[in-house]
């Protein structure tokens, strides 16, 4: 009984107790709090109206484009940002630079189509749908639900005015016509910057980043163990110098290792394998820079941010930024190293490496700053030693 009591009369029980619910509440936050809810909102989808119109019998026109476009823009139960765009090909151009997750093409005979449905010869109105797969795969797929919904209520509103035209003029109609009301419109589907088999679903970036970041966390902890066994915790010039090169053969090793063995052994579809290298060893080795800047100066301390940051970012970059909330995009995303990894491999992936430079510039200047931050870290040594040297006068 003494030992019962002793053992839940300990402080350190009671605390551990505290410390388990925070955790808790922490791990909570990170996996659960930014997805709990995932519904999209504001998803960039252009469209392009090419409708020149046609004139009806009564010598009044249609433009059925125009009026579709007008009821797509008004819709504001739509979870898509609009952006009307002149021509099919600056839509693409734009797609290829990640702008839009997709593209509706309304022809310039989509009228006159409509119009034949009760002529003698009968057209189908057409519709295209381009689909950005590389920009984001679930985002992309939701993308295209929405629209197949969207453009089944237009085939709907045809078929319902056709129908009412038809029942008004007491007209017949011939079997042929008959058949293409059952379902007017035809749409024709194309896909872009396709993300293709064995890609984990798109998520092939997310990934690889995640595998990049854990691998520099464990080789930084050990440099910095190793480092400070052989200095005594004094860090200097050359001991940075040490810190450098072992990054640079460690970070070359885990960008070769990871792309032999996903390649070889998991059968991960690379279309690049040379530029993947290249930016996974970049990359490898600013996240090494960045690591060694907060060891530097927080010692071990600084892993734990390592390890929150990771378990932060894991069920955000899995999820498109227009399916997180406001507060987790602008407070977190907006500024998470993680995000130009991810974004970068997505672009030489699926776009061709279109636009890496931008991505590559964003690393460089964390790996900048990180590498300055390391370096003054002697400085922290200096001010030590300068201290014991007062205290033994």
């Amino acid at each position: 009984m003494c030992v019962f009591k002793s053992f839940f009369s300990q402080k350190r029980f009671w605390g551990s107790l505290l410390g388990i619910v925070i955790v808790v509440m922490i791990f909570s936050i990170a996996f659960i709090g930014s997805i709990v809810n995932p519904t999209p909102e504001d998803l960039p989808v252009a469209l392009v109206v090419n409708d020149k119109g046609a004139e009806l019998p009564n010598k009044t026109k249609l433009n059925a484009g125009e009026q579709y476009k007008e009821t797509l823009l008004d819709n504001k139960d739509i979870p898509f940002k609009w952006s009307v765009i002149d021509a099919r090909e600056d839509a693409i151009s734009a797609m290829n630079e990640k702008k839009y997750y997709a593209t509706i093409v309304i022809p310039e005979n989509m009228s006159q189509q409509i119009l034949s449905l009760q002529s003698p010869s009968p057209q189908k109105p057409e519709v295209e749908v381009i689909i950005n797969q590389g920009m984001h795969y679930t985002a992309a797929n939701t993308t295209k639900q929405v629209i197949d919904q969207l453009l089944s209520k237009i085939n709907g509103q045809i078929q319902d005015n056709i129908y009412t035209q038809l029942e008004t003029n007491k007209a017949t109609i011939t079997p042929s016509q008959a058949k293409l009301l059952s379902s007017p419109l035809l749409v024709k589907n194309e896909t872009v910057n396709e993300v293709g088999d064995h890609t984990a679903n798109g998520n092939a970036p997310v990934l690889f980043t995640q595998i990049i970041w854990i691998a520099v966390i464990i080789s930084s902890v050990i440099h910095f163990v190793i480092m400070k066994k052989v200095t005594n915790g004094c860090i200097s010039i050359r001991s940075i110098l040490a810190q450098l090169v072992a990054g640079l053969l460690f970070a070359t090793a885990i960008a070769s290792t990871v792309l032999l063995f996903t390649d070889n052994v998991l059968n991960v579809n690379i279309s690049d394998f040379q530029a993947t290298f290249l930016f996974l060893l970049f990359t490898a080795f600013m996240f090494y820079l960045l690591q060694n800047a907060i060891l530097n100066w927080l010692g071990l301390a600084g892993v734990p941010l390592f390890i929150l940051l990771f378990l932060f970012s894991i069920p955000v970059l899995n999820l498109p930024p227009e399916f997180l909330p406001t507060v987790t995009q602008d407070w977190f995303y907006s500024w998470v190293p993680f995000k130009y990894s991810v974004e970068g491999l997505r672009n030489i992936f699926y776009f061709g490496g279109h636009d890496i430079q931008s991505y590559l510039f964003v690393l460089g200047m964390i790996g900048v700053a990180s590498f300055i931050i390391m370096s003054l870290s002697i400085l922290k040594t200096t001010s030590k030693e300068k201290t014991m040297v007062a205290v033994e006068k």
